[in-house]
């Protein structure tokens, strides 16, 4: 929905305001065992349940949004139902900076012939065609920025029909956060830097431990085909 953009109060401060939501569920059976059921599965999800999308008038992106999915599985067979949760809190934010030259610039100036004659229409022509050259050669060097923050909980419990009780048998809490910077250095150049961290912690320390794992780096794109 992006009604809300047409609010003058709003129309003030950003350029773009929408708001997200989407349902998705499906049922399935798995098979017939003595014309009775053997397993029953529902998945649904809230994928999001409520989100936000936003642009600035400084051209600045960001995002927000909340979503939660659930997982139930019927088994006849041992009497026993599964249930898979998760829940998501997901958090962007972007800006890009349109020529950004990151090693400094110079000003080239074209320096004009005072000497009158007939070939100044000729260097006047190799003029231009040298600066539109010069002109089409040149990229619009632009720093894009982009981070993204999201946080996970998720649970499976197992719940036996027969005994009437419940209990976990595994989840974790798990962190994300992304950083990446791409930079045009040309037309055929691109560069990138990223960074990434990922941070788990179980929710039976008796399955696993808590891990946290850390990636980064920088990389070069070459295009042949612009």
């Amino acid at each position: 929905y992006g009604g809300l953009s047409k609010l003058a109060w709003v129309k003030e401060h950003l350029k773009s305001l929408n708001l997200n939501h989407a349902y998705k569920s499906i049922y399935s059976v798995g098979s017939y065992v003595n014309t009775s059921y053997s397993t029953v599965s529902i998945n649904e999800a809230f994928s999001p349940l409520l989100g936000v999308d936003a642009t600035f008038q400084n051209d600045l992106t960001a995002k927000l949004e909340y979503r939660t999915t659930r997982v139930l599985n019927l088994s006849m067979t041992s009497i026993q139902l599964n249930e898979a949760t998760s829940k998501d809190w997901v958090v962007g934010l972007g800006y890009k900076i349109n020529d950004f030259n990151i090693f400094g610039g110079r000003n080239h100036r074209l320096v004009k012939s005072n000497k009158r004659g007939s070939g100044d229409d000729e260097n006047n022509n190799s003029n231009t065609r040298q600066n539109s050259r010069s002109s089409s050669s040149t990229a619009n060097r632009a720093l894009n920025l982009r981070l993204d923050l999201s946080y996970r909980q998720q649970a499976n419990i197992t719940r036996d029909i027969a005994s009437l009780t419940s209990s976990a048998s595994s989840g974790n809490k798990a962190f994300s956060l992304k950083f990446m910077a791409d930079y045009t250095l040309s037309k055929l150049v691109t560069m990138t830097f990223y960074f990434d961290r990922q941070t788990n912690t179980p929710l039976l320390s008796s399955n696993s431990y808590p891990t946290t794992t850390q990636d980064f780096g920088l990389s070069l794109k070459l295009s042949l085909t612009r």
